[in-house]
């Protein structure tokens, strides 16, 4: 039990990292993507979140994110189970209940925020993304820019009409990568 904890301790102390090191000095204050409203169709997918950082730093959790027309919900897990995490949001608040094990500067929040640019339908990003945010979209790539400096990097390595399996996200920003790959991927009723 105890190596275990450890090995908690070790992932909230890395993950730290997505929300908080390494952040250039001169920007100011940090400033997530404006965070769409849930859409359908429902699903469930799990995913594989592995995240780098510079000196060969990386970690690995688990995130189930459930979503439908009324609400996105994204669960972050240990690889062993343990709940590091839940943020729910409807579209007009969200909510935030983190392990007490997971330190205060990690900012699951973010990771919504990441988890729609990489997969909401393109019209609605379009309606939430506005100046001086701006978005470039390929069909193998989006970019996103705040006040014409590109912060994010979004490659779809292997592309999917429903759902892209296998994704990488560039934050320059915060100086992480995130590598997506999707384990599981289910329709849900409405």
């Amino acid at each position: 039990m105890p190596q275990q904890r450890l090995g908690v301790f070790l992932l909230c102390l890395l993950l730290s990292g997505c929300a908080c090191l390494n952040k250039p000095d001169e920007i100011e204050p940090p400033i997530a993507m404006p965070i769409a409203p849930p859409t359908g169709p429902g699903r469930r997918v799990v995913q594989q979140i592995s995240a780098h950082w510079p000196g060969n730093r990386q970690e690995s959790l688990l995130c189930v994110l459930e979503l439908d027309k009324q609400q996105i919900a994204i669960a972050g897990l240990t690889n062993d189970g343990l709940d590091l995490f839940n943020v729910t949001y409807d579209g007009k608040s969200l909510k935030l209940d983190k392990s007490p094990l997971l330190p205060d500067s990690v900012a699951p929040e973010l990771m919504l925020a990441d988890m729609q640019l990489v997969y909401w339908p393109l019209e609605l990003l379009q309606k939430t993304v506005r100046a001086p945010w701006r978005l470039d979209v390929g069909q193998r790539y989006r970019r996103l820019f705040y006040n014409n400096q590109q912060v994010i990097d979004v490659n779809y390595l292997a592309p999917d009409p429903v759902w892209p399996r296998s994704v990488e996200l560039i934050n320059y920003r915060y100086n992480y990568r995130l590598l997506i790959k999707t384990v599981s991927y289910e329709a849900l009723p409405e």
